[in-house]
């Protein structure tokens, strides 16, 4: 499998319209609840808390949009969500000093509305930056790689996209938000320029839905983000299968973050309180924790799809 290539920081910006009503649940600790060993509380760095907006500040938490449940990154304990996201999320928290309030939303057009509007503070799946959204902008924290999920044995024989052309793929969409759903768009026109059938893509809200899609062969395959794929195949008492691990897919630099509205003074210090982190060896720990070490850069940085960085 390919390794990831090690990126840093810069800055730029990303896009959005529309809206979404949801329920909130907080999570004060963001670990695991499966997790039994006692951790030490993330130390508050005091500059930082100083220099989150006061609402925040006299909120004392950060409400952010989130994907529900979407394993490893999201799982749900009881009244609490647990799983890689969780503890990242909750370790920011602690870093900043303030509780973290997550709002699921399974639409990913809403979850972008969402905080493009202001409604909510940021947004964490983590989400795909594209590169290509102006009314957003994406602290990036993992570079995901991104292949098919298929039946068992890989009936159709999927593995890159340039197999694609006539074939049923399910893509968290519309193109704009899902960038599997917009790289799926790109080779469809590349089919038919060639004179071959058009790609039928299936869009789709959830990563459960394209995961039920395969299953009931709805769709032949569904294009998405390693991890919960990953998560998916393992749990699918032989069901399912990735393909396509070795090729990049049209995705060079998958990079994936929290979501802010576009200058958003929230950014340099969710960027900061990230690298702090980083630095302090949790960023490390919980990705290699669940299983997610292809997924890991060296440094967070903001928007680095429209980088390049």
């Amino acid at each position: 499998m390919r390794t990831p290539r090690r990126r840093t920081i810069t800055a730029a910006v990303l896009s959005l319209t529309v809206a979404a009503g949801l329920t909130a649940c907080t999570n004060e600790s963001g670990a695991d609840a499966g997790d039994r060993t006692p951790r030490k509380a993330a130390a508050v760095d005091q500059a930082l808390h100083d220099a989150l907006p006061q609402k925040v500040k006299d909120a004392k938490k950060l409400v952010v949009v989130m994907p529900g449940v979407n394993p490893p990154w999201w799982k749900k304990n009881g009244a609490n969500y647990t799983g890689a996201a969780a503890e990242l999320t909750g370790r920011l928290g602690e870093v900043l000093g303030v509780k973290l309030e997550y709002v699921p939303v399974n639409d990913l057009a809403g979850a972008f509305a969402a905080v493009a509007s202001g409604r909510y503070d940021a947004g964490f799946n983590p989400y795909g930056d594209t590169g290509k959204a102006t009314n957003v902008e994406l602290v990036d924290v993992v570079r995901e790689i991104v292949p098919f999920l298929v039946p068992q044995g890989n009936p159709k024989k999927i593995n890159t996209l340039g197999e694609m052309c006539g074939r049923s793929v399910a893509a968290l969409g519309p193109a704009g938000m899902g960038s599997a759903y917009a790289v799926l768009t790109d080779q469809s026109k590349k089919c038919e320029s060639a004179g071959k059938q058009a790609v039928n893509i299936v869009a789709l809200k959830s990563v459960p839905e394209g995961v039920l899609a395969v299953k009931s062969r709805r769709a032949d395959a569904f294009f998405a983000s390693g991890a919960p794929l990953s998560f998916y195949a393992t749990t699918s008492d032989g069901a399912l299968e990735l393909a396509g691990k070795e090729t990049a897919n049209g995705f060079d630099n998958l990079f994936q973050g929290m979501i802010l509205p576009v200058k958003s003074p929230l950014t340099p210090t969710v960027l900061a309180a990230f690298q702090k982190l980083f630095d302090n060896g949790d960023y490390e720990r919980i990705m290699k924790k669940y299983g997610l070490t292809e997924q890991m850069i060296d440094a967070p940085g903001v928007n680095l799809a429209k980088t390049g960085s």
